[in-house]
């Protein structure tokens, strides 16, 4: 992807470049069937800080398939509201909002939000960085 936009640097990506470059990747490592289809997206050195993913593309591709991402698909419940973008430089964050039920009452939710951030590097994610829990 390129920009033609004069506020960006040349190489770098336009905010909206940058947010539907994040929201396909995520849309297509949420499922297993389509996690390989992320690859073209992904460099391959893909650096990952979530301490339960090891680094790399392939690693990312391959931990989709994992018990670990089936349980966090499970448990993290997008809610029906967009996510929201924070840019700056080569970096997003995206930050998602979730309704996750009450541990006190599990007939109500609670609204909370989860973030990641990625560095973008000529058109790519090339690093990663969530708030994950080691397990």
């Amino acid at each position: 992807m390129t920009n033609a936009n004069s506020d960006t640097r040349p190489g770098q990506m336009t905010p909206q470049e940058a947010e539907a470059l994040v929201i396909k990747v995520m849309g297509l490592l949420v499922d297993p069937a389509t996690a390989e289809r992320a690859r073209p997206y992904l460099t391959q050195e893909y650096i990952q800080h979530n301490p339960n993913i090891v680094s790399g593309q392939d690693a990312i591709i391959e931990w989709t398939r994992s018990e670990e991402a089936e349980r966090a698909r499970t448990s993290m419940r997008p809610s029906n509201d967009p996510p929201m973008f924070v840019h700056q430089d080569d970096r997003i964050v995206m930050i998602l909002p979730r309704d996750i039920p009450d541990p006190q009452d599990p007939s109500k939710t609670y609204r909370t939000y989860w973030f990641d951030m990625w560095r973008i590097e000529d058109g790519k994610l090339a690093e990663h960085w969530d708030a994950a829990l080691k397990e």
